[in-house]
């Protein structure tokens, strides 16, 4: 009989109380694994044996040579990347590309786990992407994605030493072989791959002698010959604890989470990746050292994003891709380690609920996240509040590890995400539909953050961290909160006749904006400027520096703003608004400045996601107003905030 990965109650507290051991990263790899082979078993039956016979015999051969290598290359992380989309284009194929399912039986087995593991997992509690789906899946034959499978076998061959020849499909005019690199080939139609006498060629390209050996990323530049290139990999060492990544610009997989992964990188990209791990592995090791091991356990492969010079940087982790994290290139070190730490609690809560559920799927709540600008699902929120305890715990070490002109940026990093995810974390354990062990993952939790209660903050960084959290909450609903459109026309009729503004209560419902964007504020962005570089924020401020230079996002009235010069910050965005009455940017602002003005200068009467779509309304019929005038005559109206819709 089966087995079934499990987790004790010990493992839950272990993951909620910090990095959960290098032990229990190995224990959710092993989850992977079975996971994974279920999947290979899925795509055997659902395909055109005569499209995969070939390469499940010669893996299988591989395997039975070195059985070591099955398991290695199927937790590859991009393995299940394709795993995922593969499954996905045989449950759902499109007509004009897809093969018709198989009709007769799959090969009798699948390569076996290693000793002690088990052979299967439950039911996974659903799938949630820590990132943006920015653009669609290519399409194409199914068959070219079925050809991975030839790849993973090739790999294996060659690493088990066997002699073989093997024909493969090409995609977009080359073959990638997983864990060993990408041949360029000419055009896309079947191509031969040989390995005898020691020697390898794809087509028309010889590869350079390729070692046996299980895949392990090594440390170096990839191998770049004419026709071939080889993964690049990284690796540091620190406290005599050693992370080695694969440097991935070459899988066809990699962009899982669509959200534009580079093309190859050249030698100077390389190394300044080298550099960034080598600034930010110390800062693992000596202050994080749980997370650290971890990491060093369960972490295989960082893929390099494009970089975007209107974004404050993105990573991401796959639930589909478990080892592997995506992102831009960070400023430092600092950021480097940051973001490693944050994005593998991602990956260790998706392998555990592979294995032990923590909530109801079926719950269709939207909970407020302050580290997203849209509602989020009840697993996303989940998913936030872990990866951000871990936030919280970074910043909360940084400031006594920083230099004097970092640690106000430090305290009050850590100052908001104390507060905000303590919040969040309450409204999950209050209103999700959590699984007895999600209870007790999610209590947990808490416990963590309530120990920190009590960490004193110094009363700059406290006010900081508040203006933060009202800054992304007022974004937030002013993005996603809409007021009754029946009493936004009735308001703009008696506008129009000149009446009296009446005495109405509207209701505000949760209505989630077009798109998912991650959190991100200019005002912000300007406010750690000011902490962390307070010359060039002056520099800024006296027109020395172009503030379109540096962050082309911003406006004046956000330079202003963060300035704590409110007035004048109110009276551009006021200005702005009788222009683009709909520009959510200049809402958040007018409402921030006004706030942040004493009682006796406060002009906005009422909330603002009524002013604006009131004011927007009025526009659309070509009536001009100043929003706070509009605003004071919308006093007489009060709001009634209405529970977040169930999703569909």
């Amino acid at each position: 009989m089966s087995r079934y990965h499990r987790l004790r109650p010990a493992d839950l507290d272990a993951l909620a109380a910090g990095a959960g051991g290098a032990d229990l990263v190995r224990t959710l790899r092993a989850g992977q694994l079975s996971k994974r082979m279920l999947q290979l078993r899925a795509v055997l039956d659902l395909a055109d044996p005569a499209e995969t016979g070939s390469y499940f015999a010669l893996l299988a051969a591989a395997v039975r040579r070195n059985p070591a290598l099955g398991p290695a290359l199927l937790t590859l992380p991009h393995t299940g990347a394709w795993l995922a989309v593969t499954l996905r284009r045989l449950r759902q194929p499109d007509p004009a590309t897809a093969r018709s399912a198989r009709t007769a039986p799959a090969p009798a087995a699948v390569p076996a786990a290693p000793p002690g593991a088990a052979t299967a997992v439950p039911a996974a509690s659903g799938r949630t992407t820590a990132g943006l789906a920015v653009r669609p899946e290519s399409a194409g034959p199914v068959g070219v994605d079925l050809g991975y499978l030839g790849g993973l076998a090739v790999a294996a061959a060659i690493r088990a030493g066997l002699e073989f020849t093997l024909t493969v499909p090409a995609r977009d005019g080359a073959v990638f072989l997983p864990s060993l690199g990408r041949a360029r080939v000419n055009g896309s139609g079947p191509v031969t791959v040989s390995h005898t006498g020691g020697r390898t060629r794809v087509g028309p390209v010889e590869l350079p002698p390729l070692g046996p050996g299980e895949p392990a990323p090594a440390g170096a530049r990839g191998t770049e010959t004419e026709g071939w290139s080889g993964l690049h990999s990284l690796s540091s060492t620190a406290g005599g604890l050693t992370l080695r990544l694969w440097l991935d610009d070459l899988d066809p997989y990699r962009d899982c989470h669509r959200l534009c992964a580079t093309g190859r990188l050249d030698p100077a990209a390389v190394d300044r990746w080298q550099r960034l791990l080598d600034g930010a592995w110390p800062i693992l090791v000596r202050y994080h050292r749980g997370h650290a091991e971890a990491i060093a356990e369960g972490l295989r492969t960082l893929v390099p994003l494009e970089a975007d010079s209107a974004s404050a940087g993105v990573n991401v982790t796959s639930m589909d891709a478990f080892g592997a994290v995506s992102m831009t290139p960070p400023a430092d070190g600092q950021g480097l380690a940051l973001g490693l730490m944050h994005e593998f609690q991602h990956a260790k809560l998706g392998a555990t609920i592979d294995i032990e559920p923590l909530y109801d799927p079926d719950d269709k709540h939207y909970y407020y996240a302050p580290w997203r600008d849209d509602p989020r699902p009840l697993g996303a929120a989940l998913q936030g509040v872990y990866a951000f305890v871990a936030v919280t715990e970074f910043w909360r070490t940084r400031r006594t590890a920083v230099t004097a002109g970092q640690v106000r940026l430090a305290e009050t990093e850590f100052a908001r995400w104390r507060d905000r995810v303590g919040r969040t974390c309450v409204d999950v354990e209050s209103h999700g539909q959590l699984t007895p062990a999600g209870r007790r993952f999610v209590a947990g939790l808490r416990t963590v953050i309530d120990g920190w209660r009590d960490d004193p903050v110094p009363p700059e960084a406290a006010a900081l961290a508040r203006e933060a959290a009202d800054d992304h909450w007022t974004v937030w609903r002013l993005r996603n909160r809409r007021p009754d459109p029946r009493i936004v026309a009735r308001l703009v009729e008696a506008w129009r006749a000149g009446a009296a503004c009446p005495a109405l209560t509207v209701a505000l419902r949760v209505r989630p904006a077009d798109g998912r964007w991650l959190s991100r504020s200019p005002r912000l962005d300007l406010v750690r400027l000011r902490l962390a570089d307070p010359e060039r924020f002056d520099r800024l401020r006296r027109g020395a520096e172009r503030l379109a230079d540096v962050l082309p996002a911003a406006s004046a009235g956000d330079l202003a703003l963060a300035a704590d010069d409110h007035l004048t910050a109110r009276t551009w965005y006021q200005r702005q608004l009788r222009h683009e009455p709909d520009q959510v940017a200049a809402w958040v602002g007018l409402t921030l400045a006004d706030a942040r003005l004493p009682a006796a200068d406060s002009a906005l009467r009422a909330d603002p996601e009524l002013c604006r779509a009131v004011l927007s309304a009025l526009a659309e019929v070509g009536v001009a107003v100043d929003p706070l005038d509009l605003s004071r005559w919308l006093a007489p109206v009060r709001v009634r905030s209405v529970a977040a819709p169930d999703r569909s």
